[in-house]
């Protein structure tokens, strides 16, 4: 399984790239810097199709939520925050 989805993240089909801008709720992309194998300019293009997204960095590998916990659920509360989704 782990093939088959590196194969999908590092060589996606241009329709997956087309479509995302139709994916309409806010979402969060958390990225984990240069030491994730996931190239963090593909996390940032990704967000850029997104209409309502969020990008962040933590310096913290693949597994972010392992490695920084603290700071991992710090963003996921803070986007989540009923406060983060008033327009000010």
């Amino acid at each position: 399984m782990i093939l088959a989805t590196d194969e999908q993240r590092n060589a996606p089909k241009r329709m997956w790239w087309d479509h995302m801008g139709r994916i309409t709720m806010p979402t969060l992309l958390i990225g984990g810097g240069p030491s994730s194998p996931i190239p963090q300019e593909q996390i940032a293009a990704f967000a850029d199709l997104l209409p309502d997204s969020r990008h962040i960095t933590l310096d913290a590998g693949h597994l972010v939520h392992e490695t920084r916990p603290k700071e991992f659920l710090a963003a996921v509360g803070e986007f989540l925050s009923p406060a983060a989704r008033t327009p000010s």
